[in-house]
């Protein structure tokens, strides 16, 4: 997510370097982690991408670079997505990770909202969903009081052609951030000049803003109070993180909310046990499993000043706890994540890419490359975190699950051992308990060790293809 941090505007700068340092040829044999890409020169500008191995290094893709149509956003695999000015597009992947011909394109003005992404001031920006079968298109003008702000929705067919679902309306005066969409796929959270807002997904899958807000309970400040901005929902658990802005001043606390199934946010952290961020005007990402939040400020400090990446361990509603600091000073334009615990970082004016391998109780460095004027970056994970797993897959359809048993009581934490075969392909293996995604991996391996408080649980294993082919299985276990 991209932020404006309270009371101070973007300031971005784009180097003009074009040239991009290729590392070598990998070892055949390694293990492909993700499929890196990065835009470089702006949202029309070339694609170079890169496979990353199991240990962080990187290998140029065969093909690289490649110019679609618009700025980068994501993917799902099979499909890789853009947005120009006035339409969305939808490209070909292949299994090594190149992109292919254009698939589709839509010209998203067509659709109600449309004026608000129309014009020199249109700053338009999109977000694919956690399963990647919808993408979030937010049209917004920012021109004083004539400014506005719209959601629109789509789902990409298998074929990769977008059909329109419904806009979230005119909202705000083109203030409003993209959605932040919490794991369970219900609720999702933006920011505009007044605060957080909520939405819901409808069964359709479309944004809409929900109908009555939402109720915040903010902690209390000793002579004054807190201006919360800036929601970042976890992709598994149902958790938010806010900024909060003591008497809406920097430095800001970092609060971590639990949200109820009506979508309120409440958190039981106090002003004296939040941690204090040292950076202004940061953007965050969660890390993929939701036991990490980074931090990271490229520019709107003075000077160096409030640059670089803050990591943090994330401990559910319990306050986050301040795990390391990266590139303290430089200024960092985005990061990323894939499911191996490799953290990715782009510096428009450092013209660099780092990638480190971080858990929560280990930082190092696996490689730094040269890149002109790097713009965008789009990661795509392509194995499990834990990268192995001694359960089999089932011959057929289906989900094997080894561990834990049926009717099992066990202590925490709890082994999750499962693998999955599905018709096209596993897109995504999940793992839910009631409504709160616990688990997520990216292949049909789940071979993870997973942290749960004492009580019963109704364990649901989710394995589903990009072209939405599921195969579940479920396990009832007691944790002691």
């Amino acid at each position: 997510m991209t932020y404006a941090v309270r009371g101070l505007g973007l300031a971005v700068s784009l180097s003009l370097v074009s040239t991009v340092a290729l590392v070598p040829r990998a070892n055949a044999q390694s293990t492909t982690a993700a499929h890196l890409y990065i835009q470089i020169q702006g949202p029309a500008g070339a694609v170079y991408g890169y496979s990353a191995s199991s240990s962080g290094q990187l290998t140029a893709i065969s093909g690289a670079p490649w110019k679609p149509t618009g700025q980068i956003i994501g993917s799902n695999k099979t499909q890789f997505i853009t947005l120009g000015q006035d339409n969305i597009h939808s490209y070909a992947v292949a299994s090594d990770g190149a992109i292919g011909s254009q698939l589709e394109q839509n010209p998203f003005t067509d659709y109600p909202g449309g004026n608000c992404g129309t014009g020199s001031t249109a700053m338009n920006s999109a977000v694919l969903d956690h399963t990647g079968e919808y993408v979030y298109i937010l049209l917004q003008t920012s021109n004083g009081s004539s400014g506005c702000s719209a959601y629109q929705s789509f789902n990409i067919n298998s074929a990769g052609a977008f059909d329109g679902l419904g806009d979230g309306g005119m909202i705000g005066f083109g203030n409003l951030t993209l959605p932040s969409i919490l794991g369970n796929e219900t609720f999702a959270y933006a920011d505009d000049k007044n605060g957080p807002i909520g939405f819901q997904r409808l069964s359709s899958g479309e944004l809409a803003e929900m109908p009555y807000g939402f109720q915040e309970t903010d902690p209390t400040l000793s002579g004054g109070s807190y201006t919360p901005g800036f929601p970042d929902a976890s992709p598994t658990g149902n958790y938010v993180v806010l900024h909060l802005f003591p008497n809406d001043a920097n430095p800001f606390q970092l609060g971590s909310y639990t949200v109820d199934s009506q979508g309120n946010l409440s958190t039981t952290n106090t002003s004296t046990n939040m941690p204090t961020s040292a950076l202004i005007g940061p953007s965050s990402t969660f890390s993929p499993d939701g036991t990490m939040f980074v931090l990271y400020a490229g520019g709107q400090g003075s000077g160096t000043l409030g640059n670089g990446i803050e990591i943090y361990n994330f401990n559910a509603a319990s306050p986050l706890t301040l795990n390391t600091t990266l590139l303290n000073g430089t200024p960092i334009s985005q990061v990323a994540w894939d499911t191996s615990n490799h953290l990715y970082a782009i510096s428009q004016s450092a013209n660099k890419l780092w990638v480190y391998n971080v858990t929560r109780s280990s930082m190092a460095e696996s490689a730094t490359l040269s890149i002109g004027s790097p713009f965008s970056m789009v990661v795509v994970a392509s194995q499990a975190a834990s990268g192995g797993g001694s359960c089999p897959a089932p011959t057929n359809n289906g989900v094997d699950v080894c561990s834990p048993g049926e009717g099992t009581t066990v202590t925490s934490p709890v082994q999750i051992n499962a693998a999955t075969t599905v018709s096209g392909g596993v897109y995504r293996f999940e793992l839910w308990s009631g409504s709160t995604k616990l688990l997520s991996v990216d292949n049909g391996i789940m071979d993870q060790s997973l942290s749960l408080a004492p009580g019963s649980y109704h364990l649901t294993f989710d394995a589903r293809s990009s072209s939405g082919n599921h195969e579940y299985a479920t396990r009832d276990i007691t944790v002691q």
